[in-house]
C-alpha cells in the first residue's frame, strides 16, 4: 500500500465534496460541515414546513414597509454575512493544519536522485512545527537541505515564530535562524547573521509559504496569491503564485485530482508548479521545477500518514 492514509472523524464527511469543489465556489466545503449539524437552508429538524429559508421570505416582506428597516435590516445582513465567512473560513484552516507525514522522491527526468520530506506535528503550547528536508545526489555532488518553522494559526494566516535553515553537501555549507518577536514587531537573527526586512505582520518564511498557499488553495477565494517574506539570506523576498488549472495526475497506480499551482516569476527561465490534491487535505503530491526547458527536479508524494 503506497499511502497510509488515515483521516480524522471531522473531515471524513466532507472530503468527498472536496474533490469536487473548483477554486472558486467558496461555500460548498462548509455546507458539508453544516448538513452535519442540519442547519442547511430548508433542512432545519426543528421548525417543520417553517424553513429558514420562508423565515427569511415573511421576514423580507416585513421590513420592505418602511425604508429605513429595510435598510438596517441589509447593513445587519451585510454584517452578519462577513462573519460567517470568516468563521468559516477560519474552520477549514483549521482542518487543512492537521499533523501529517509526507515523503517524497526526489527524481530528474525519469531518473531517481534523492529523497525528501515533509512534517506538520503539533506542540505542546498550541503552536506548529513545520519540517522539509531533500537529500538529493547526483554522481560525486551531494546536497543536503533542512528547513523548521515554528508558527501559530490565526484565523485563516501562517504566522511565523521561528525559521530555521540548513544547508550541507558540495560546496559552502549555509545555517540561517531568525525569530519573529511578534509583540516587539521585530526579527530577531541568531549568531550576527543579517537580516534587512521591515517588519510586517503578514511577513512569512520560504518553508511557511507552502504551508499558507495550501490553506489559500482549500479556501477556493482567489486564483492569485502574493506573500511578502524573509528570505533565507535575510532579505526580503515576494513571491506570487496562481492557480493554472485542475489535472488528473498518476502517484502510483492511482489516479489523484489535483490542483496545479505555478509559481509567477519576472522572467521564463524558470518554472515551478506544485500539485495539490483536494480529497487528501489539500497536501502537496508533486512539485516540478523546469529549466531552459528542461526538467531540473521533480517531487512526486510515496507515503502520506496523518495523525490524530
Amino acid at each position: 500500500m503506497i499511502y497510509g492514509l488515515t483521516c480524522q472523524k471531522d473531515c471524513e464527511p466532507f472530503m468527498d465534496d472536496l474533490k469536487q469543489r473548483k477554486p472558486m465556489q467558496k461555500m460548498s466545503y462548509m455546507q458539508v460541515l453544516q448538513a452535519r449539524n442540519g442547519s442547511i437552508e430548508g433542512h432545519s429538524p426543528n421548525l417543520g414546513r417553517w424553513t429558514p429559508r420562508a423565515i427569511r421570505t415573511l421576514f423580507s416582506v416585513v421590513v420592505l414597509m418602511t425604508s429605513f428597516s429595510a435598510l438596517a435590516a441589509g447593513k445587519d445582513e451585510d454584517v452578519a454575512e462577513r462573519t460567517d465567512a470568516a468563521e468559516n473560513s477560519s474552520q477549514i484552516a483549521q482542518v487543512i493544519t492537521r499533523p501529517y507525514k509526507a515523503e517524497y522522491n526526489l527524481s530528474r527526468r525519469g531518473r531517481n536522485h534523492g529523497t525528501a520530506g515533509r512534517e506538520l506535528s503539533r506542540l505542546e503550547n498550541g503552536s506548529w512545527r513545520y519540517e522539509t528536508f531533500s537529500r538529493a545526489s547526483l554522481l560525486l555532488l551531494s546536497d543536503r537541505r533542512f528547513n523548521d518553522t515554528v508558527f501559530q494559526l490565526a484565523e485563516t494566516r501562517v504566522e511565523p515564530l521561528s525559521f530555521e535553515y540548513e544547508r550541507r553537501g558540495t560546496g559552502s555549507n549555509r545555517h540561517y535562524k531568525v525569530t519573529f518577536d511578534r509583540e516587539q514587531q521585530k526579527l530577531l537573527p541568531a549568531n550576527g547573521d543579517p537580516v534587512t526586512v521591515e517588519w510586517q505582520d503578514d511577513l512569512l518564511d520560504p518553508n511557511a509559504v507552502l504551508h499558507q498557499l495550501q490553506i489559500d488553495v482549500a479556501l477556493g477565494q482567489e486564483t492569485f496569491f502574493t506573500y511578502p517574506l524573509v528570505d533565507d539570506d535575510g532579505s526580503l523576498s515576494i513571491y506570487e503564485f496562481e492557480i493554472d488549472k485542475r489535472e488528473v495526475i498518476v502517484l502510483g497506480d492511482q489516479r489523484i485530482e489535483t490542483i496545479r499551482v505555478s509559481r509567477v516569476r519576472e522572467h521564463d527561465r524558470r518554472q515551478t508548479y506544485f500539485w495539490f490534491a483536494p480529497e487528501w487535505n489539500y497536501t502537496l503530491v508533486r512539485m516540478q521545477q523546469i529549466e531552459g526547458g528542461r526538467e531540473a527536479a521533480m517531487l512526486s508524494l510515496t507515503s502520506l500518514e496523518f495523525f490524530e
